[in-house]
């Protein structure tokens, strides 16, 4: 969803990738995209590789799980370009209760048009990243910086 709509609302190009994908994009995170003015119908879903991780020039990690995983198998070197999209503005003071994890709306059953005002936040927050990738601030906050909090996570 982050890639859609980082596309639709700043007209830049991303890539999106997951370590498990399916095959095609969930019928409710398509629903719900819509309701934004999103067409995602025909995105097809791919898989994280380390030739992706190279090519961007920013990762973004909808957990601290899931940003530890992808350090732990594609390269810690990635850390300094790896930020959490929950909030890439702070240093996490730790990931207690799933702090930081950006809950997956495409297999909650409620209407989609709940779950886009529920998800506001999240078009607001693309909105941010990318002004902050173009100006520079607010500055985010790479994974390099609590790395020894993200190696726990992987240990776990």
């Amino acid at each position: 969803m982050a890639d859609y709509l980082y596309r639709h609302l700043t007209g830049t190009a991303a890539h999106s990738a997951g370590v498990e994908v399916g095959e095609q994009i969930n019928d409710r995170a398509a629903a719900m995209l819509s309701c934004w003015g999103v067409d995602a119908r025909g995105h097809r879903p791919r898989r994280l590789d380390r030739a992706l991780c190279d090519e961007a020039g920013v990762i973004l990690a909808m957990g601290p799980l899931y940003l530890a995983r992808l350090l732990l198998r594609f390269g810690r070197d990635l850390a300094s370009k790896s930020y959490l999209f929950a909030d890439p503005f702070v240093v996490p003071p730790g990931f207690e209760e799933q702090a930081f994890l950006v809950y997956d709306p495409s297999f909650d059953m409620r209407a989609p048009e709940e779950l886009a005002r529920e998800f506001e936040w999240f078009r607001r927050r693309v909105t941010e990243v990318n002004g902050a990738l173009v100006s520079g601030r607010p500055a985010m906050v790479p994974a390099s910086r609590y790395l020894d909090r993200l190696d726990a996570l992987a240990l776990d």
